[in-house]
């Protein structure tokens, strides 16, 4: 596995549990009753907020972690340099992750006119932002599986 293809995996996987333990995290303020009253806005922000921080941490620390042990079973002291084929790739699965997004992001648009709940959508736009990360991390490694 290539350098480029075990941090996009290092990345989906960890872009999962972090949105798992967000996931039971808004759960349990559903539950609790914190999403419906006027006080929602402030807790899905103040939540967005340790969602974003804690998915920086957290990311930085399994990268260190894989680069560590990748290193250790491997014995290798370098990493491959991001050529060409790279940007490329990188680029494909931006414009992908990008219009994935931007479906969400209208058909979002669509549901708050015909009347959805302002906390239902903020959620919403907070879970196409991890969805269509997932889809560019997934068309990145197929793009690198297929040898583009």
């Amino acid at each position: 596995m290539s350098y480029q293809e075990r941090n996009i995996v290092t990345y989906l996987i960890t872009g999962i549990v972090v949105m798992a333990v967000y996931s039971f995290h808004m759960y349990g303020q559903f539950e609790a009753g914190l999403l419906n009253g006027a006080d929602a806005g402030i807790q899905i922000g103040w939540s967005a907020i340790k969602l974003i921080g804690g998915s920086i941490i957290v990311t930085i620390i399994v990268s260190i972690l894989v680069s560590i042990v990748n290193a250790i079973i491997t014995q290798e002291t370098e990493f491959d340099a991001a050529d060409e084929r790279d940007k490329l790739i990188d680029l494909i699965g931006m414009k992908v992750g990008f219009i994935t997004f931007s479906i969400f992001f209208v058909g979002g648009m669509i549901w708050l006119a015909l009347g959805a709940p302002m906390q239902f959508i903020l959620l919403g736009f907070i879970y196409a932002m991890f969805i269509s990360s997932l889809i560019e991390g997934s068309t990145r490694l197929v793009l690198y599986r297929r040898g583009f």
